[in-house]
């Protein structure tokens, strides 16, 4: 079955490289992220939107293709099919594992996710364009057996330089209380107001949805 045991090893440790590389935590992001952030190396083209070519993920899918490649020449049997488990494996595994760990190990904000998908905010103006008023129902789910209590901020990068201002206010005057019960999907509804002097647009009403936001508990910080 093993037609070159050296290139199945070489193959086998380039997938393992790339599993951890694509676990998302304890940001949603991959941990290649963080990687190339320690290294100083820029993760995307413009590093302020986080937008451009994504030289995180173009070197993540390079290591995949080498392992996969590898492991693919080493076999001599059955190896389409274990080939395409093993990408599998390494593309959906560390999500599962995050979700496992979240369950059962990881304490506090550690256990929480975001869901970016039904998360909205909508923007409204008065009468007499005077204030500007934003109302935001971001949903999370705290997978743990204790209540978990964190402040939230929403994060303007990777999003539309146009509609960024309005994510930012809603940081402000401070940072928003979240409690989540414990093993429950919960939307949480956060409000914020200020001059509409302080926007330029003549926009009356905005609706903008699938933005990150920071979470923060006890110093510490994640970005889902």
């Amino acid at each position: 079955m093993i037609r070159e045991r050296s290139l199945l090893i070489k193959g086998l440790s380039f997938l393992l490289a790339v599993f951890i590389l694509n676990i998302p935590f304890p940001n949603s992001t991959p941990l290649i992220n963080s990687v190339f952030s320690f290294l100083g190396l820029p993760i995307y083209g413009n590093e302020e939107t986080m937008t451009g070519i994504q030289y995180a993920s173009n070197a993540w899918g390079i290591i995949l293709l080498l392992g996969l490649f590898a492991l693919y020449k080493s076999l001599n049997r059955h190896r389409l099919k274990l080939t395409i488990l093993a990408a599998f494996i390494v593309i959906s595994g560390p999500g599962h594992m995050v979700e496992a760990m979240q369950k059962n190990v990881f304490p506090g904000m550690y256990a929480v996710s975001y869901d970016v998908e039904n998360s909205i905010c909508t923007f409204e103006r008065n009468k007499k364009e005077t204030v500007l008023t934003g109302t935001c129902d971001l949903s999370f789910e705290n997978h743990s057996s204790k209540p978990i209590t964190f402040e939230v901020a929403l994060d303007e990068r990777s999003y539309f330089k146009e509609d960024a201002p309005f994510l930012l206010m809603m940081n402000k005057p401070k940072l928003h209380t979240v409690r989540l019960e414990p093993k429950t999907y919960q939307t949480v509804e956060i409000t914020s107001s200020v001059t509409a002097a302080d926007f330029p647009s003549k926009i009356f009403m905005s609706e903008v949805n699938g933005f990150h936001v920071n979470i923060y508990q006890k110093e510490k910080k994640r970005y889902l």
